[in-house]
């Protein structure tokens, strides 16, 4: 298997959700999340308003026109409620019934919900339940490319909530040592086994140093488990952690308070405006944006790693093993396999 092409397969979901602008009542708000990086973006409307938790999604719906709300889809309480809300479903369920719940709860009687996804998005069924809570009955339409909109028209107040898995709440789901993650984070509920395979090369890695490193990076930190295994092996380190997604350094904070770890913590797309120089860069980068393999997101999380490093200094990396990270790190004066297991490799990047 080869990495995939850095151009995106449209998403016809979204494609759909787009055309149902057009139509919709306004104010209109839009919940968008990694997927919009999918393809193009319509022009913006009037009256409209749009909300996402990652940066680079925001970065993308300001040049576009939209007034980006950036956040942990935290809704304004004080403003004119919408009468429609826009969503293409997320991967993850929490997430999900939560903004359908923020939905359902903003919306006035007669608003509208309009959400797209597949059939293998769950659509079908999240629409059901949707609209079971406020007195209707989703109308679901067949779009092209095996996409659906369903639209939900507000009938009475929500008799009830759908599970979201204490979205608002950060929690503890490790506790030794003590983890904490919330819903919106990238495998939240878990170590990532990419991540855990990293940790174990940390003692081979830092031997390569003639000094143990005193600054180092956490660079696409999700909710911090690298640094934090990390910072236990180097007690009198500085760190940057950095990640698009703020929901993530919501938990990131977290895990550097519970653990005394003298961390700079910034939201930044792929390190973007951060500088260095730093003396190592530990790294899992995302192999998805959205519902999309992106090729060259490994690309880009190679050359911010090198532009954060010191002169000699050292980058880890722990990427899919079909992944050809070696050949890939051409800007580094070299690049080590450290360990390969369970379709994962961890390569040592030295500038």
């Amino acid at each position: 298997m080869s990495e995939q092409s850095t151009s995106f397969s449209p998403d016809t979901a979204l494609m759909a959700l787009y055309q149902q602008f057009s139509t919709a009542q306004t104010p209109l708000w839009w919940f968008a999340d990694e997927h919009v990086a999918a393809q193009p973006l319509p022009a913006a409307r009037d009256n409209w308003r749009s909300f996402s938790n990652r940066c680079d999604i925001a970065t993308l719906l300001q040049a576009a026109g939209y007034p980006v709300e950036l956040g942990d889809f935290v809704l304004p309480l004080d403003a004119e409620p919408p009468k429609s809300v826009c969503y293409r479903v997320s991967k993850e369920k929490a997430l999900v019934h939560y903004l359908i719940n923020q939905a359902l709860a903003v919306l006035p009687v007669g608003g509208s919900l309009h959400l797209a996804g597949h059939k293998n998005d769950g659509l079908h069924s999240y629409a059901k339940k949707a609209a079971g809570l406020v007195g209707a009955v989703a109308e679901i339409k067949k779009h092209s490319g095996a996409a659906y909109i369903a639209t939900i028209h507000k009938r009475s107040e929500p008799s009830g909530l759908l599970p979201d898995s204490d979205y608002t709440h950060i929690q503890e789901i490790a506790s030794s040592p003590s983890l904490y993650s919330k819903p919106g984070v990238f495998g939240w509920q878990k170590i990532d086994r990419g991540s855990a395979l990293l940790v174990e090369q940390l003692p081979v890695f830092l031997a390569g140093f003639s000094q143990q490193p005193k600054s180092l990076v956490d660079l696409g930190c999700g909710y911090g488990f690298i640094a934090v295994m990390a910072a236990a092996q180097l007690p009198a380190s500085h760190w940057l952690l950095t990640d698009n997604n703020a929901t993530a350094l919501l938990a990131a904070h977290k895990n550097c308070d519970v653990h005394g770890i003298d961390a700079q913590i910034e939201l930044a797309d792929c390190a973007a405006g951060l500088s260095g120089p730093y003396d190592a860069v530990l790294c899992n980068p995302p192999f998805h944006k959205g519902f999309a393999v992106a090729g060259s997101l490994t690309d880009q999380f190679i050359a911010a790693a090198h532009r954060l490093l010191k002169p000699k200094g050292r980058a880890l990396f722990v990427v899919n093993q079909f992944i050809p990270l070696e050949r890939k790190a051409a800007l580094f004066a070299s690049a080590e396999v450290l360990a390969e297991h369970e379709g994962f490799k961890v390569v040592c990047l030295s500038k």
